[in-house]
């Protein structure tokens, strides 16, 4: 159906980094509007590579450097780089988001109003409240992360894409992704972590929340295979692992 959400990952990699993987950083194109979720290191130039055409809306997921880091570059790539023709996107962080991220644009030398110099808006959502960003529906559920980090349901055209953020095993993932034709979960850690998700779980939530399908993201190339093993086992269904350039349709 028209407008149901398709995934292009820009990147994937961890904090850590992957060989020549950017990291977090997933267009999702859905009802009729092309919004960026995170935005780390090396995502801007995976972008303009891959898929260079303006964006509608940049939602950060949480404020890590990983999932934030090239909100720099876009704001020079809109200044005086190749997107300087486009219109400027619309930036939605997390409560409190705004702030740091007029910070991290002053510490990166860009000064605190950057983006604003490029034309971009910066706003936070209100998880409660959620976003309409075309006819694209955006929900937040606030999930276990240090800081604070949110799951975000994407729902356009009759289909569900799911993105888990970066979350500890809990109960909110699931009840977030339930029914959803694509759930893109971290699977981090091998095995447990007080701060990730293990690949066995993300496998056990998309199968209990009825997922059709599953793709595995923010995992160190070295156990990559492993992960897919492991969710594999535990959902029985369709399960990818994140590379950039990976395209999937709901």
């Amino acid at each position: 159906m028209l407008g149901r959400p398709a995934l292009h990952v820009l990147g994937c990699a961890t904090a850590g980094g992957n060989p020549g993987e950017a990291c977090s950083g997933y267009l999702v194109s859905a009802g009729g509007a092309r919004i960026l979720i995170d935005c780390g290191p090396g995502v801007v130039s995976s972008l303009l590579a891959r898929d260079a055409a303006p964006l509608d809306a940049v939602v950060f997921s949480h404020l890590h450097f990983d999932h934030v880091g090239d909100v720099i570059p876009l704001g020079y790539a809109h200044l005086i780089g190749l997107a300087t023709e486009w219109k400027p996107p619309a930036v939605y962080a997390p409560p409190g988001g705004a702030a740091q991220i007029a910070a991290l644009c002053a510490v990166g030398g860009g000064g605190a109003d950057l983006l604003e110099q490029c034309g971009m808006t910066v706003g936070e959502y209100a998880p409660e409240a959620g976003l309409v960003i075309g006819d694209a529906r955006l929900t937040f559920r606030e999930l276990v992360h240090p800081g604070t980090s949110h799951a975000i349901r994407i729902e356009a055209g009759g289909g569900v894409l799911v993105f888990s953020g970066d979350t500890a095993l809990t109960p909110g993932l699931g009840e977030h992704a339930a029914g959803a034709d694509l759930l893109l979960s971290e699977a981090t850690a091998l095995p447990d972590s007080p701060v990730h998700l293990p690949a066995a779980h993300a496998g056990r939530i998309a199968r209990e929340a009825g997922c059709k399908a599953l793709v595995l993201t923010h995992v160190d190339i070295r156990e990559r295979a492993a992960a897919l093993s492991q969710a594999r086992e535990t959902f029985g269904g369709p399960v990818l692992a994140a590379v950039p350039g990976l395209r999937v349709a709901t």
